[in-house]
């Protein structure tokens, strides 16, 4: 009987060990984007990862870490007074006979913006496009050509380039040879 059990045993659990291809792990191909944002929080974290895609010198690895670490710093202070003026409202304690209150628990759906978070927002902009362009001025063209790409792939607003386009001072006005047929007309 137990070699009856065993063997019955091994028939049910034989297709369980059977590796499905579909449910293999993923592995990252070379030119994927990274899952996570650059080691130091900074545009120049971005280029420091790709080192070696961009061929630094160690003049220039050094020089790139120098700005990292003062760009870091300098928004590190304006970080910091963001979160104090952006900090999420407060939740009402809930009375535990009523029904479930619905909430949106979404990343910053809470979190108001004042003018004065809008000017810490534009100076940390700023501190980065400043610091940017002392990068742009280490690297040299073909660098740059790359620098450019891996920046622009990851959203960041290079110098001298707007990220959005400006609304068109015609949007929403119909166009002068659109004509549509009133009542009557064919």
């Amino acid at each position: 009987m137990s070699r009856a059990l065993i063997f019955g045993l091994a028939l049910v659990l034989a297709p369980a060990c059977h590796k499905d291809p579909d449910l293999e792990p993923m592995h990252p191909k070379s030119g994927d984007l990274p899952p996570l944002p650059p080691a130091s929080g900074t545009p120049i974290g971005y280029l420091l990862d790709a080192q070696a895609q961009l061929s630094l010198t160690p003049d220039q690895l050094t020089k790139l870490k120098d700005l990292d670490r003062s760009l870091a710093a300098q928004n590190d202070a304006i970080d910091t007074q963001i979160r104090t003026i952006e900090r999420p409202e407060a939740e009402e304690p809930q009375d535990p006979k009523a029904p479930p209150k619905r909430q949106n628990h979404a990343p910053g759906v809470d979190t108001h913006t004042t003018a004065d978070s809008q000017k810490l927002h534009q100076m940390h902009n700023a501190n980065s496009r400043d610091a940017l362009k002392k990068v742009w001025a280490i690297l040299d063209p073909k660098q740059q050509e790359a620098a450019t790409k891996i920046l622009s792939e990851r959203g960041v607003e290079l110098p001298g380039e707007k990220k959005t386009k400006a609304p068109d001072s015609d949007d929403g006005q119909p166009l002068p040879e659109a004509h549509l047929p009133g009542p009557g007309e064919p």
